[in-house]
């Protein structure tokens, strides 16, 4: 008999998934199940060793299908025995319990990590099956007034904004270490920094409106990491630290994956150009430091029984640089 209690959902995430594997570690956490009343173990089933009524002794003999049917009974009877025995095995036991830790583990990440309300507004309207672009105009709640300004204020707003980067790039500097692209990227980096770890991983809790945003800054940040966008090397250089901090952030594949392909591409863009003599040494780079931070921030996360022996590091300049292409690999293992 099961009964999950939502207010332990919280606590079921934080459990060690690699303790599910041993036996030792779901005897745990099946007793920690049965100690919260979540899990009500039933009385065992008395075995049942009655067979088929056999017939009794007769000077005809039996027809073949009376045979056949008496040698199905005695099967039948002989299949529910085995199975009755070998459920009541300890590997059975086993296994029925991991499964009740893995039903209730899955469970509390379904709760906590599952937008509720947008599927059961899916799963009601009528227009469901009609195609993923109907689905995701019906998921999304009406928009009032005010939601339609407040969108049209931050999407007028940073269109400005890129403008006047882009603007920026193309204007004289007025002195040493002064780029209003520079100082606004920065500004963002340490944001990001300062934001606990995975605070933009849950896109269930983020408004449309905030997932259209990050869209569109990933968007024009790729676009300033390429050697001839008209950013300066710092500029692009930054670029790829902010980048790199939303990917981390987010804690998705798929933006890590992106963020690894920009820097394969920037970098193949880069080697292309160093051929040609057209750029600085310095081009195609990351910090060393930031990215050195962010890295080891997600191999925390890693189980303990990693081999931290086998992770690697990019090769430091005397700088404080590394390469985006050394960055990339790192970031495949």
């Amino acid at each position: 008999k099961l009964k999950w209690l939502e207010h332990l959902n919280s606590s079921w995430i934080t459990e060690d998934s690699e303790s599910i594997a041993t036996r030792e570690g779901v005897a745990v956490l099946y007793s920690k199940l049965v100690s919260n009343k979540e899990v009500v173990p039933l009385p065992q089933q008395v075995l049942c060793l009655k067979g088929p009524q056999l017939p009794d002794f007769e000077r005809e003999s039996l027809s073949s299908d009376e045979q056949d049917h008496y040698l199905d009974a005695l099967l039948s009877s002989q299949l529910a025995l085995a199975k009755m025995v070998c459920s009541d095995s300890p590997f059975a036991g086993a296994l029925r319990k991991r499964l009740l830790v893995l039903q209730r583990v899955f469970y509390a990440l379904s709760n906590k990590y599952h937008d509720k309300g947008k599927v059961k507004q899916q799963q009601h309207s009528p227009e469901s099956s009609s195609g993923s672009a109907d689905v995701h105009s019906v998921s999304e709640r009406p928009r009032s007034s005010t939601d339609a300004l407040i969108e049209m204020g931050v999407r007028t707003g940073l269109s400005l904004l890129f403008a006047l980067l882009r603007q920026s790039w193309m204007m004289p500097v007025s002195g040493p270490g002064l780029s209003l692209c520079n100082d606004v990227i920065h500004t963002a980096i340490e944001v990001v920094s300062s934001l606990p770890p995975l605070s933009l991983a849950n896109e269930s809790k983020i408004p449309p409106m905030g997932l259209d945003c990050l869209s569109q800054v990933t968007t024009f940040l790729k676009g300033v990491t390429i050697p001839n966008s008209g950013a300066d090397t710092l500029g692009r250089r930054l670029a790829s630290e902010l980048l790199l901090g939303l990917a981390a952030q987010r804690g998705s594949l798929r933006y890590l994956l992106e963020w690894i392909e920009m820097a394969l591409g920037a970098s193949a863009v880069v080697n292309s150009m160093e051929k040609s003599k057209l750029l600085s040494s310095q081009e195609g780079m990351i910090s060393f430091d930031c990215f050195m931070t962010i890295l080891m921030q997600m191999r925390r996360s890693l189980s303990s029984s990693a081999d931290r022996s086998q992770w690697r590091e990019p090769p430091r300049t005397s700088d404080g640089l590394c390469s985006l292409y050394e960055a990339a690999l790192c970031l495949f293992e």
